[in-house]
């Protein structure tokens, strides 16, 4: 957790709401983890929530897939190479 030193950890999760994670598994991990680690503080970042970028990466992931289906662009970098993207899922016979 902290092999360099630091002071501080910043404990940032990716979600978009504060649910059962977040309120309470979170916040427990942490404070265990940092049981092992005296003086070292934490910080436990709220949700993304709302965030005006977060529509803008979704429509962005639109687009590309859109777009992937129209033959115009190759699988997302989160597909690539994996054999499972899943975009065409629903037009499959």
């Amino acid at each position: 957790m902290c092999s360099t030193r630091a002071n501080r950890v910043i404990v940032s999760p990716f979600f978009l709401f504060p649910g059962r994670h977040w309120h309470q598994d979170i916040p427990s991990l942490t404070a265990e983890a940092a049981k092992e680690h005296p003086g070292v503080s934490y910080v436990i970042t709220a949700p993304l929530g709302l965030h005006g970028l977060l529509v803008d990466v979704v429509n962005d992931r639109i687009k590309h897939c859109l777009k992937h289906v129209a033959g115009d662009e190759a699988e997302c970098a989160v597909c690539a190479g994996t054999g499972k993207c899943r975009v065409y899922q629903l037009g499959e016979a």
